[in-house]
């Protein structure tokens, strides 16, 4: 298969990843819409946030590790196989933790152990948009996640209003997506060679020693916002959480347009590195970062503008109240973003117990400030929160990356 242009694949992948989630900002919608109050809302945005930890596990902080694989020491199949194994987990660090958080609220649970249907299929076609990225068809991906937007939307909204049950629009939603795993995305990876699972002990154990502390260390930078949420809506109900996730939700497109604008430059990233030095690899990394920053300014203001109008319009009059915690969404998700990117630099640089350490200091930072913040600002003691955590994780990181050697050097 031919491959694509830097720009084609980063058009493609930014465009079709963008219109994905957009489609399931427009689930938080329409659960609002199609409810009679906030708790169906603010169960899902509870959901979503136990999504989010389980994602960490079973993506084990992979991809970036897939896609810098440039020695190729472990096949398609490795990866594939290494995936069910990362799930597996996830599942099971969900049975564990899901009953001690929610088991009082069975609507909580029961939302909870079904979004994880949907997350599963989520985090493994992950894996397979790898295989196309390390091929430079990135199209596949964007086409997958255009087909993903619009039957997941469908999927859940139909069952939503026709049953009146969150758990089965999510159902409904899960569906749809696994269709096109099945008979899009398996597919088209199939073009770059055998996907079949390869469990090979030697190669499990490795890949698992590889990205155990890139994992612990992304777990720890996406429990900055999930775990502060889930603090926020234990201490003031789901009701409260899900007026906050209603406005808190759109800006999510804030933080992903960062890692969609470097995603496909990680490749050319590891290969700048392991071909000109780090002098060379340190200028694409400053350029990529200046990108990211004005990208994400040129937004911020932008949605910050439109903001209270965009969300009256969605939601009706009565989010009016709690719009003005827009502008201060958008530059904490923006911060997130900035993060991911200095954690996936630090996974290329093979830096993964700096990332670890720098994250867990964030975590630390974030959940100690949650506390007297919330008490202080209501629901913007989230945004400060998350501000403060991820602004001192990308603090850390910067003298970290500064300091770096040739990939090749670098394996282990």
């Amino acid at each position: 298969m031919r491959p694509l242009t830097l720009r084609a694949n980063a058009l493609w992948n930014a465009f079709g990843c963008l219109f994905y989630l957009g489609c399931q900002w427009l689930t938080t919608v329409l659960v609002v819409r199609l409810s009679t109050n906030y708790e169906n809302s603010g169960a899902l945005a509870f959901a979503m946030a136990n999504g989010i930890i389980f994602a960490s596990i079973g993506l084990y902080k992979i991809r970036t590790f897939q896609v810098s694989d440039l020695n190729d020491e472990y096949s398609p199949q490795n990866y594939i196989a290494f995936r069910f194994v990362s799930i597996g987990l996830g599942l099971l660090w969900c049975a564990v933790y899901l009953p001690l958080t929610c088991s009082s609220d069975s609507q909580l649970l029961l939302a909870s152990i079904t979004y994880l249907l949907f997350k599963s299929d989520e985090v493994f076609s992950d894996v397979l948009y790898g295989i196309d990225q390390k091929a430079y068809r990135m199209d596949y991906i964007g086409k997958s996640q255009l087909m993903r937007g619009v039957l997941s939307l469908v999927g859940f909204a139909v069952p939503l209003y026709v049953f009146d049950s969150l758990v089965v629009g999510i159902l409904g939603m899960a569906a749809s997506c696994i269709a096109i795993t099945l008979f899009y995305d398996l597919p088209h990876a199939k073009l770059f060679g055998s996907i079949r699972p390869d469990f090979e002990k030697d190669k499990m154990l490795s890949l698992a020693k590889a990205c155990f502390l890139a994992m612990i260390g992304s777990l720890c930078a996406n429990g900055i916002v999930s775990l502060v949420r889930q603090y926020f809506g234990i201490l003031y109900g789901s009701e409260a959480l899900g007026i906050y996730a209603s406005v808190a939700t759109p800006a999510v497109l804030i933080q992903v347009s960062a890692t969609y604008l470097y995603s496909p430059m990680i490749g050319s990233l590891a290969k700048t590195l392991n071909d000109s030095g780090a002098h060379a690899f340190m200028r694409e990394f400053i350029k990529i970062l200046v990108l990211i920053i004005g990208v994400l300014s040129l937004f911020i203001v932008g949605l910050s503008i439109v903001g209270d109008f965009a969300l009256q319009l969605v939601f009706g009059p009565s989010i009016a109240p709690h719009t003005y915690l827009f502008p201060y969404v958008l530059v904490a998700t923006g911060c997130v973003g900035i993060l991911f990117y200095t954690n996936d630099v630090l996974v290329v640089l093979r830096k993964a117990k700096a990332m670890l350490v720098c994250n867990l200091i964030a975590l630390v930072t974030a959940l100690l400030l949650a506390l007297p913040f919330t008490q202080h600002f209501g629901m913007n003691g989230i945004n400060f929160s998350v501000i403060g955590g991820s602004l001192i994780a990308v603090i850390c990181s910067l003298p970290l990356i500064a300091v770096n050697r040739k990939k090749t050097d670098m394996q282990s």
